[in-house]
């Protein structure tokens, strides 16, 4: 265990943390975006793009819970000196944002059709 290995730990913590924000930016400029519509041209509100914006606010809040759980658990590991890849909690990460991003495809294919 080396302060090379906690260092890399926290960058890579960084990198979610980054991921997170970005989403979370994104899916608040889409939802401002579509409220903006509405009082610039008095569009009528899409409950979708509305919706758009909050499921990526979602998405992005559950990057960075995860990628905290990732950085502590690593943390433990690294004390401990024993490393055991997750490839579980990943999996199901990875299943469920990719769930969240298909629901946002559809409900925007449908809110433009």
């Amino acid at each position: 265990m080396s302060a090379r290995d906690h260092l890399a730990n926290k960058r890579t913590f960084l990198a979610w943390v980054r991921t997170a924000i970005a989403l979370m930016g994104f899916g608040f400029v889409i939802a401002k975006f579509q409220i903006f519509l509405h009082i610039l041209v008095h569009q009528q509100l899409s409950s979708t793009s509305l919706l758009g914006g909050v499921i990526m606010i979602i998405m992005g809040i559950a990057t960075l819970l995860y990628g905290f759980y990732e950085y502590v658990e690593q943390e433990k590991e690294l004390k401990k000196e024993t490393f055991t890849p997750r490839l579980t909690p990943m999996i199901v990460y990875t299943i469920l944002l990719t769930i969240l991003a298909i629901a946002l495809v559809v409900s925007l294919y449908v809110s433009v059709s």
